[in-house]
């Protein structure tokens, strides 16, 4: 049993019943995300435990809530999302009832095109990742150019590629792996 599932446990009747489809259709929407508890709340993080949260929810007494990590998914569904009661950092829907999957689909995949675009980050991080939740590159980069040891996935979550670079060539050894996680292939870079 998972974090969100024991927090899920506490609910009763039609409201855990409305929170378990939801968490459903984020599951089926994100295989790659993590599943932790974030200021108390089921929390799905892209890749791993550090990882940007993508998405999380909880149940109130009056409402269950979805908490899409800011207001710009929000922004971008607004006439869909126009007979949802709204705070700044949540969307609220019934307490009997999922939040339609449809458009939790979409909210997701949004979501995950906004973190996409926040990197590099000012300290030069840089993470992408597929839509599923899943890492599709992980690395640094200084002054727009790719540095230091990089790693490429396969949609699956499998390790695809591994190398460094410096000052954006690439140096010393780089490995492809197969789907197993087994060098493939390496290169020797000078």
């Amino acid at each position: 049993m998972s974090v969100i599932d024991d927090h899920l446990a506490g609910f009763s009747g039609a409201q855990r019943s409305a929170l378990q489809a939801t968490v459903d259709v984020i599951r089926r929407s994100l295989p790659g995300a993590v599943e932790v508890l974030a200021y108390g709340m089921p929390t799905f993080k892209a890749g791993d435990e550090a990882g940007p949260a993508i998405i999380g929810l909880d149940g109130f007494r009056q409402h269950n809530s979805l908490f899409p990590y800011g207001n710009a998914v929000a922004q971008e569904f607004a006439d869909e999302l126009a007979d949802y009661p709204q705070t700044k950092g949540s969307i609220h829907f019934g307490i009997d009832r999922a939040f339609p999957a449809p458009l939790l689909q979409r909210m997701l995949k949004v979501r995950m095109r906004l973190i996409n675009e926040d990197y590099p980050k000012p300290n030069g991080e840089f993470r992408e990742f597929f839509d599923n939740g899943f890492p599709k590159a992980t690395g640094r980069m200084e002054d727009g150019v790719l540095t230091g040891s990089w790693r490429w996935y396969r949609r699956d979550g499998s390790l695809l590629r591994s190398g460094s670079f410096r000052l954006g060539e690439q140096r010393g050894t780089w490995t492809t792996y197969d789907r197993s996680g087994a060098p493939h292939k390496v290169t020797e870079y000078r």
